[in-house]
């Protein structure tokens, strides 16, 4: 019997202590095997596949989740073992996202990957004809930043740390400890996640993103160490004599975790100094070790010995500085006195602070004229590359603001009573805001500046000032601003960056990311440059960066039309450099975007990840007319941090970044740049239709029919604003009030991607021969349309539809009048009155009927491309007959458990309305199952026992026991708790949806 054999039949029996005592959502059932309900419901889930075909009107998951409800009703099947059940199924995708994530990956083999690297950076030591590279010409390759990781924070952290390292071992195939993976080894691993909780952690706040952010840094300075390693030995073989000059960088880290102010106000001025103290003294440890390896291998070197033990010293020092610092910084409520004798000190130590690398780095090469042993001296260049091209923090830092912020700090200034770019007083604005600049002196400040500074804008700029002066002097700054649609806040951003002194060593970058943004991004840029003050700016800083979304674009545009729109930026702005004589300038485009379909990240491959973004064409064009151009992409959050989860996937990842850095860029020839008609009315067609439902108030209503309470809270950023009262309807009004993440997720969870394929069937219907011919002669337009051919296999109407006729007050109407027993009629009866009441049927209907119609035409398109594909002999992109099962399983028992909490929701006992809320407004809120806000005001208003005064020592005995004194056990027992526990098992299921699509949102 294999491994994975043994592990199946393990999980049949998942219930006998597979969770974790107290994770359990019901007590445990030991008389129905997990295993015996999934072959029941496998049995059942085809025979209802099979009434499709003669039954057009039947919908195979709505009648298996109706099966699940019988079951569960009469006793056939309890809520433990569904409960059970749900695990297995959980572990089963689980399992399923880790081998897909490690084919996406590509060569996870470290050995393998170290040849990978070693053969493409000799490739740089010779030319195509075989000639040897001068030394310089090299060295002025390696020493570029030509690839920037960014680190980034979104909630999308659906699953714990725990189960996260877990899946980077099996995706990558070695332990912890880098050892080989077995068939056993792989089950052990299978076996520790089926018994753990799939969810986040919990309490989930900022501090612990930072952790799990930090660790995957952690690892991705590992592997990126390792690349330089492999650089500087490949160095010395071709550069005997030259090679200890050398500081290769070629791939750069940021993180903005703990720095991104947009669209959050939960983190204060001193939140952010301390993540900076707490990254700074991270790195200063792993600097500390790495020179206390050295100092081992040293040996007897007593010279040696000496230097290193004086780099040890200074860092020992300074990460005791750091830490002291950090103390006062990171307490929650620091008095005002200890803060200002915390920044005495370190305004007295100023001077003898580690806040430049320089110091260390001549330390390095004294060490270096020793001539110490070649590898020792390979690690110490290595080190001083880290230090000059890395710095003293773990991370570059990207801090981010809205554009809104700035004109709040500026409007007073300027008088500014409209819009920037009202037409009638746009250029008025633009030469007051020239004026200051010209004008603008540094202005000295200190931490009570920014105590006394109300002004966010403001504020931050002071905090990259005190940063730079204390963490970090060396490395820039990245000054990201989302929003920004006028050359106004360009000009805004550098004023206050000369105010407070800081203009040499930060980047303005604006963020491009909505779709007016996008289509006049390179006209902004133009503006601003057209003032002297901007263009001196750049050519000082020697770089122009911008930062491009495929998150907000994605929804409102469709990702299909933001990838077109994205590199039709890239390339003008490219062409802008250029035409303003710029072309010495460095081009740094940030792409964020996320790691799933819905934000923009390729599903195919990792490979294909950074193609897509960073587009062959683009890179030709760019090498063409010799503008060097540094690409920049996120890893966001839970899902963007599992590939660095284990130093085997990290240093697989970052061979994959160095590969597509290094790979030559050729002429593409592609044909999708020269159908500029068709190609820009097929995104146009894309985009009308993503903006028509962005403006759609029934697309509202379906995000918010179970709105993302269908997952768990998956991080410390607010997913939509908050409603004051719990009575009050709150109902979405506009997709507008979600941010992208959560309206990715519910459309996931839904079985409707909407945001990837919606419009792209309408765009097909009107020219179907010729789409076929782009999507078969242009790489370009393919690997766009591969985005489509996952988003569709993840895309089900049925269960859509499954979902939305939960709100049809008919189909409980008709379930009632075929039950025998009254009670149980009349439950359904006042269901079917609650929906009713909802209103929301009728809304949900039409707007599916539009996604359906688009999707009708791209099914007929793709049915047509996979015809073509098996006729050339490839196999089409399809999900697997197994995880395609698991899906729709997993989604019947959810809407069986949907159902039975919405019979418990009418049986909500009366109360007398306070503050606000009343039992109409409790069962609207658990109609569209926000459960935890409602079972907390229940608690409160019916508590399981009250304190009895009357027990108190009155000198006389009371027997009597008031209604209220005797609490409401009894409610608790029979709805509460069971509500608690099937909302649980609800959300437990929606990480089971996130497993088999592969993310979150």
């Amino acid at each position: 019997m294999t491994a994975e054999r043994a592990l199946h039949e393990e999980l049949a029996v998942i219930g006998d202590g597979a969770l974790p005592a107290g994770a359990a959502c019901f007590p445990l059932d030991t008389e129905r095997s997990p295993e015996d309900l999934l072959a029941d419901l496998k049995a059942r889930l085809a025979e209802r596949r099979a009434e499709v075909d003669t039954d057009p009107f039947a919908n195979p998951i709505l009648l298996l989740s109706l099966e699940v409800k019988r079951r569960l009703e009469s006793g056939a099947w309890s809520y433990s073992a569904v409960e059970q059940l749900v695990q297995r199924l959980t572990v089963d995708a689980f399992d399923g996202r880790s081998q897909r994530l490690g084919a996406y990956l590509g060569e996870c083999d470290p050995e393998a990957n170290e040849a990978r690297i070693r053969d493409a950076v000799e490739g740089l030591t010779r030319t195509a004809g075989g000639e040897d590279v001068p030394f310089e010409a090299f060295r002025s390759r390696i020493e570029r930043e030509l690839f920037g990781m960014v680190i980034t924070a979104h909630p999308t952290f659906g699953i714990d740390p725990v189960l996260m390292r877990i899946m980077a071992e099996l995706a990558g195939g070695r332990d912890a400890e880098g050892r080989p993976l077995d068939a056993g080894g792989r089950a052990d691993r299978l076996r520790q996640a089926a018994r753990l909780e799939h969810r986040p952690a919990k309490g989930l706040d900022l501090k612990q993103e930072l952790v799990i952010a930090n660790e995957a840094i952690g690892h991705i300075h590992d592997a990126l160490a390792r690349m330089r390693r492999i650089v500087l030995e490949v160095a010395a073989e071709r550069y005997p004599d030259r090679w200890h000059a050398l500081s290769p960088v070629l791939i750069t880290l940021a993180s903005w975790v703990g720095f991104d102010l947009d669209g959050r106000s939960d983190i204060s001025w001193a939140n952010i100094v301390a993540t900076a103290l707490r990254n700074q003294i991270a790195q200063f440890g792993r600097y500390r070790r790495s020179f206390e390896a050295l100092r081992g291998a040293a040996g007897r070197h007593a010279a040696l010995g000496h230097v290193i033990d004086l780099i040890l010293a200074r860092f020992t020092l300074a990460e005791r500085d750091a830490a002291d610092a950090l103390a006062v910084f990171d307490a929650s409520s620091a008095d005002l006195a200890l803060l200002q004798r915390q920044a005495q000190a370190m305004h007295a130590s100023q001077d003898g602070r580690l806040v430049h690398a320089k110091p260390l780095i001549e330390l390095i090469d004294g060490a270096l004229d020793l001539e110490p042993p070649q590898d020792l001296a390979i690690a110490l260049v290595g080190l001083r590359a880290e230090l000059a091209g890395l710095g003293l923090a773990l991370a570059h830092v990207h801090t981010r603001i809205n554009a809104q912020q700035l004109y709040n700090a500026v409007r007073k200034q300027i008088g500014m009573t409209t819009p920037p770019d009202d037409p009638s007083r746009k250029w008025t604005y633009l030469r007051q805001i020239e004026g200051l600049i010209e004008q603008a002196e540094p202005a000295a400040i200190n931490f009570g500046s920014i105590i006394d500074e109300e002004t966010s804008a403001k504020r931050l700029f002071m905090l990259i000032a005190q940063m730079l002066k204390y963490v970090d002097a060396d490395r820039p700054i990245r000054f990201l601003i989302a929003e920004c649609e006028t050359p106004f806040t360009l000009l805004t951003a550098l004023y206050y960056a000369k105010v407070f002194g800081v203009d040499d060593r930060i980047d303005i970058s604006p963020l491009f990311e909505t779709g007016k943004a996008l289509a006049t991004g390179h006209v902004v840029i133009a503006d601003a440059l057209s003032s002297p003050a901007f263009a001196a700016y750049v050519r000082r800083r020697g770089r122009l960066a911008i930062q491009m979304g495929y998150s907000d674009a994605g929804r409102y545009l469709g990702q299909t039309a933001a990838a077109f729109m994205l590199e039709r930026l890239r390339l003008r702005v490219g062409a802008l450099l250029l035409e303003r004589g710029l072309g010495d300038v460095e081009l740094v485009i940030f792409d964020t975007h996320g790691d799933s379909i819905g934000r923009g990240g390729h599903p195919r491959s990792f490979a294909d990840r950074l193609a897509y973004v960073d587009t062959a064409e683009s890179r030709a064009r760019f090498a063409e007319s010799r503008l060097r151009c540094k690409q920049e992409v996120s890893f966001q959050g839970g899902d963007g941090y599992l590939y660095f989860m284990s130093e085997t996937t990290a240093f697989a990842a970052v061979t994959r970044i160095l590969e597509h850095s290094l790979a030559p860029a050729a002429p593409t020839d592609d044909p999708f740049y020269d159908e500029t008609v068709y190609v820009e009315e097929f995104f146009s067609r894309v985009a009308q239709f993503n903006q028509a439902l962005m403006a759609n108030s029934d697309f509202a209503a379906l995000l918010g029919a179970y709105g993302a309470n269908l997952v768990y809270p998956s991080g410390s950023r607010a997913l939509r604003r908050e409603h004051e009262s719990l009575s009050a309807r709150v109902d979405l009004e506009s997709a507008t009030q979600l941010r992208a993440i959560p309206q990715n997720a519910i459309l996931q969870q839904l079985g409707c991607l909407a945001n990837s394929i919606g419009g792209v069937g309408e765009a097909v219907s009107a020219d179907p021969e010729r789409f076929q011919r782009l999507y078969h002669d242009s790489a370009r337009f393919r690997r766009v349309m591969n985005m489509i051919e996952y988003a569709f296999m993840f895309t089900d109407l049925d269960v859509l539809k499954a979902y939305v006729d939960l709100f049809d007050a008919g189909l409980w109407q008709a379930r009632a009048a075929r039950r025998i027993e009254r009670e149980r009629a009349d439950e359904l009866i006042e269901v079917a009155r609650v929906v009713e009441a909802e209103g929301l049927h009728e809304r949900l209907v039409r707007v599916m009927r539009r996604l359906r119609y688009d999707h009708r035409e791209l099914a007929l398109a793709l049915r047509e491309h996979r015809r073509r594909r098996r006729e050339e002999g490839a196999d089409p992109i399809a999900v697997s007959p197994e995880a395609r099962d698991n899906m729709h399983m997993l989604h019947a028992l959810r809407l069986g458990l949907i159902q039975n909490l919405l019979l418990l929701a009418v049986h909500l006992p009366d109360f007398s309305s306070r503050h606000d809320i009343n039992r109409d407004g409790l069962i609207h809120r658990l109609i569209h199952l926000d459960v935890p806000s409602v079972l907390g005001r229940l608690s409160d208003i019916f508590p399981v026992q009250e304190t009895r005064v009357a027990d108190g020592d009155f000198g006389e005995v009371a027997t009597y026991r008031g209604d209220a004194s005797q609490g409401y056990a009894h409610e608790h027992a029979t709805l509460f708790r069971p509500m608690g526990g099937l909302h649980e098992l609800i959300r437990r299921i929606g990480s089971g949806v996130i497993h088999n699509i592969g993310a979150l949102g």
